[in-house]
Parts: C-alpha cells; structure tokens; sequence
C-alpha cells in the first residue's frame, strides 16, 4: 500500500496536537499500557484486514514495532510488549480506516449489512445506487454477499448513504410498489434491521442483536430479536404474555454471569485509574459493590480473574 503524503501528514498532525494539549495539562507520560493500543491495531486489522505495514505507514512508526506490539516475535520467542512508549501509543490510537487511500481494498461485511438493512427498510438497490452515484448491479453483488472486499470510496459513499437513508421515510421518494416488494424480499432472506447491529455493524465476528441489551430493567444478556428481549425474557413474554410485574431475581452464579457478560462487553473504566469501576459495575448489575462482592468470594473468584475470564 502506498498512502498519500496528505493522509500521512494528517495523521502526524492530529498525533502532534494531541501530544501538545496533554504536555500542557501534565498528563504527557513516556511509557503507557500497551493494551489499548494493541486492541485498536488489531480491530483494524480484524474488521478492516487493513496490513500491520499499512498501519504503521500510516502512523509513522515501522513496521516491526506494530507487528510485534499485535502478535509479539515468533523468531524471538517474545510476547507482545506489556508497555510501549506513549509517542507510539498516540500515533497509533490516530490511525483509523478514513486514513486510507480511496482505492484501498477493505472488508466488505459492513458495505453488505448496510444495503441488506436499507432493503429491510425499503429502500431499493437502484434508488441507493443512484444516491451514491454508483453502479447499481456492482452494489446486488455486494448485497447479496459476493464480494469479500469492497473499495474504501466505494464503503464510505455506502456508509454517508446509508447513514442519511436509514432515518427517511422510503415512501416519501420512491413508488409504493417498489418498496414493499424490496422490503418483502428482505424479509423473505432473513435480512437484520439497521438496530440488529447496534455500533458494531461492520465488525464480521459480531451476530445479529448479541450487541445489543435486553431492554428487561437491568437484565444485561443480549438481546435476540426487535423486541429488545434476551432468550429469558423472551420465555417469559411466550409464558406470561406480559412481562409486567416480573420481578428481577438473580443467584449469585447469576450475577456473577451477568458481570462476566458486561466485562467481556462493555465494561466500566475509571478514566483516572483505566481499571474497572467496581461501583459502577455493581450498579449496572442493579446492586452494590458489597453485594458483588459477597457473590464473588463464595465463588471464590476476584474481579481481576473474572475480567481475565471474560
């Protein structure tokens, strides 16, 4: 990959700028936790397949370090590094993929989930198409999932469409017909909506609704379909008809689950301290922090093992 002076220089820029503001609030460090960094290297490379090369071009740093900070060195038996130094941390937490150049080849399954949940809301192929000035039997191809990779102009274009179709009413600018014959085909292939996806929509390990919480008071299992329901709640909505007056009950075994599940998720940071907020883990769990933690030692379990379990 060959990146462009432009996207180089813009990714030294925001690294400069950053480094700036925190030197003048004191909160420049030289060597930072590693982990972070490591996390959005590897999404990038996941969920884009963006190169460990193409992302070091970008950041300004070689290629060894970002390979050996994702995966560690094989032919010197060395682990990926606890600790890196903060400059190399920041320019790497700079890169993301809009840094790239137009004719990039990207992963397509976020392109692909995108035109299937704008079909499901009615939207035609050749009305998208022509929105976005593209070809519109090249964009079938892609919706049906015959493409692995797709152009970064060509995602991004799909991406600003989508992001301005999906909140319109298909009605309003396209013939009635058209749009319930798009929207039965959808439905007929077992298409997911827009809100299946939550924000994960273009990561390819993510399925339908598993981003997404049971809507049920502090219940944090993933929901599985439109109704914002987890498999329980749902078993109950079949049981009782109605989920109102069901009282939240949970064992510890339960509790402990429900913990693991927010860790492995979303889990609570303490900006100051980048560890886990026990507190505010205990509240989204609909408890104390005493109360979890009582859980926690009769299973004999802390909450540093229970995060590495996660």
């Amino acid at each position: 990959m060959t990146v462009t002076r432009d996207a180089y220089a813009e990714a030294r820029r925001r690294y400069w700028q950053e480094r700036d503001k925190k030197r003048k609030t004191g909160t420049w460090q030289g060597l930072v936790d590693a982990e972070k960094a490591r996390q959005h290297v590897l999404e990038l490379h996941r969920i884009w397949l963006i190169s460990y090369e193409a992302i070091a071009e970008l950041a300004g740093v070689s290629h060894t370090t970002v390979r050996h900070l994702a995966v560690g060195s094989a032919s010197r038996q060395l682990a990926p590094p606890a600790r890196i130094g903060a400059w190399t941390s920041d320019a790497l937490l700079t890169v993301n993929v809009d840094d790239l150049p137009d004719n990039y080849l990207v992963n397509a399954v976020g392109s692909m989930r995108r035109l299937r949940a704008l079909s499901l809301a009615g939207w035609p192929v050749r009305y998208v198409a022509d929105r976005m000035g593209a070809a519109w039997d090249g964009l079938k191809q892609l919706r049906r999932g015959e493409r692995t990779t797709v152009l970064l102009r060509t995602a991004r274009l799909l991406r600003e469409t989508y992001e301005e179709l999906i909140q319109l009413d298909p009605y309003e600018h396209c013939r009635r017909s058209v749009v319930t014959s798009s929207h039965k085909q959808a439905t007929a292939s077992g298409w997911h909506t827009a809100a299946a996806w939550a924000d994960a929509i273009d990561d390819p390990e993510v399925k339908p609704w598993q981003m997404v919480r049971c809507s049920f008071q502090t219940c944090v299992h993933g929901a599985k379909d439109e109704r914002l329901l987890c498999d329980q709640h749902l078993g109950k909505l079949k049981e009782r008809g109605t989920l109102d007056g069901l009282r939240v009950m949970r064992n510890s075994k339960a509790m402990i689950e429900d913990a693991r599940f927010i860790l492995a998720t979303d889990p609570p940071i303490d900006p100051e301290t980048e560890e886990i907020d026990r507190d505010l883990l205990a509240e989204r769990l609909g408890t104390n922090w005493a109360a979890l933690e009582r859980a926690l030692l009769r299973a004999n379990i802390n909450l540093g093992k229970l995060r590495e379990s996660a």
